[in-house]
């Protein structure tokens, strides 16, 4: 059985969602605004077959983030952030040299 590390661990660009989230959508948003989606690995939970697993996933993120969230967004193994960190990096211009930073770009 996959375990929310393994996720982690195999893409480096992560993010765990769901579908009906306007957070998500305004990081799914970003991600298209910079050309970068088909290298960020979304999981939406709620769309999980077994909804079981998806609700165990969904507290193994919450352990390994140190928050329950979504979207909560992993970079290179190590918690990038949420949404919010993405809405600050746009107002403060930055999004595009945080992004090069960590390999995105």
């Amino acid at each position: 059985m996959v375990k929310a590390i393994d996720y982690v661990k195999s893409n480096r660009f992560f993010m765990i969602s769901k579908s009906w989230c306007p957070d998500c959508h305004y990081a799914q948003a970003i991600w298209k605004k910079y050309g970068v989606s088909s290298k960020v690995t979304v999981l939406e939970l709620d769309k999980l077959e077994d909804q079981k697993k998806a609700t165990e996933l969904e507290k193994e993120f919450t352990a390994l983030s140190g928050r329950k969230w979504v979207p909560t967004i992993w970079f290179n193994g190590e918690v990038f952030g949420t949404e919010q960190t993405l809405k600050q990096l746009e107002s403060l211009d930055q999004t595009e040299e945080v992004f090069k930073k960590a390999g995105l770009l």
